[in-house]
Formats: C-alpha cells, sequence, structure tokens
C-alpha cells in the first residue's frame, strides 16, 4: 500500500459512557465534538466579592484567610474617586 494513499478509519473508536462529561454542555453521555447544546452560565463570584466575603474564600483556599487585605478606602461604596482626587489635588498645591 502507498503511503499516499488515504488512510482507513480507526475501527476502534472510542465510545461515550453514561459517565462520560461534555465539557461544553456539561452534561454526560457524549464528548465535545458530538454537542449540540450551548454553554450553560456558570456563576462565579467577582474578585471583589471573595476579598470582601470570606466565605467565598474559604470555598477556594484552605485557610479562609483573605491573600490581601482591602484598604477601608475602598470598602466604602460612595465617594472612593472623589477622595483620590481631592487627595491627589491636594498634592499639587
Amino acid at each position: 500500500m502507498s503511503k499516499f494513499a488515504p488512510h482507513r478509519g480507526s475501527l476502534n473508536k472510542p465510545r461515550a459512557t453514561n459517565t462520560t462529561i461534555c465539557q461544553k454542555c456539561l452534561k454526560t453521555g457524549h464528548f465535545i465534538y458530538e454537542c449540540k447544546s450551548t454553554r450553560p452560565y456558570v456563576s462565579r463570584p467577582s474578585r471583589t466579592e471573595m476579598l470582601e466575603n470570606p466565605k467565598l474564600l474559604a470555598k477556594l483556599k484552605a485557610d479562609g484567610k483573605p491573600s490581601v487585605e482591602v484598604p477601608e478606602e475602598f470598602k466604602k461604596q460612595s465617594g472612593t474617586a472623589n477622595r483620590i482626587l481631592e487627595g491627589k489635588e491636594k498634592e499639587r498645591e
């Protein structure tokens, strides 16, 4: 047989079992290249939420303590940008 001749398809293709999980739709029974579903939305906490709420970090880290302390000026929701700008204006004077 010539090396340029078309190859036959493999007869022992892997078959998906009931425990095979698709990486696209996260359902069982098929591989990702056989998937006809769309990706589901998976909600995850943002980095700010994880820093402010140690319980969310505890799920990700063994000790449950945040690796970085958030300064008090950034914990307040209103006026953070205004305070920073006022401080920079005072430095310029």
